[in-house]
């Protein structure tokens, strides 16, 4: 079906899987681009939709890779309570990484938490781009 002709849940989801699509590949500035039309459009229509909350998780995610720090813990504080039910963590991971990038360490450190909390010593898998040794000092302070 033309994208003219699609709902705004299907137009949002396709921009969303291009964003997808394009991450894979590398290419992480088109990537957000897509992700981020996909945002508009859900903020406009779809507010009340678990589609607008997969959404902004994912496109605080791609943000992270742009190095869009602020914009991504935006999006992210976005699907945070959504998330939550859901059991997920990608929003919480997206606020720790932007958080700990910015400098921001004891905010980072409340995410860092909540994604131990939730996923035990997953947290290793979930953020390989943290040493152990960092990741078990982040966590340290609530235990």
């Amino acid at each position: 079906m033309e994208f003219h002709r699609k709902n705004w849940h299907e137009k949002a989801f396709d921009l969303a899987n291009r964003g997808i699509s394009l991450d894979m590949l590398g290419e992480h500035q088109a990537a957000a681009c897509s992700w981020g039309a996909a945002a508009e459009l859900a903020k406009a229509h779809l507010r009340d939709d678990d589609i607008y909350f997969w959404i902004m998780s994912g496109y605080g995610a791609i943000l992270i890779q742009c190095q869009r720090y602020q914009e991504a813990i935006e999006a992210a504080k976005e699907a945070l309570d959504w998330e939550a039910q859901q059991n997920q963590i990608l929003s919480r991971m997206t606020l720790a990484r932007a958080l700990y990038a910015l400098g921001a360490v004891d905010g980072a450190k409340f995410y860092f938490q909540q994604i131990y909390d939730m996923q035990g010593d997953g947290i290793f898998a979930a953020l390989p781009e943290f040493e152990h040794a960092t990741l078990k000092d982040l966590v340290r302070f609530r235990k």
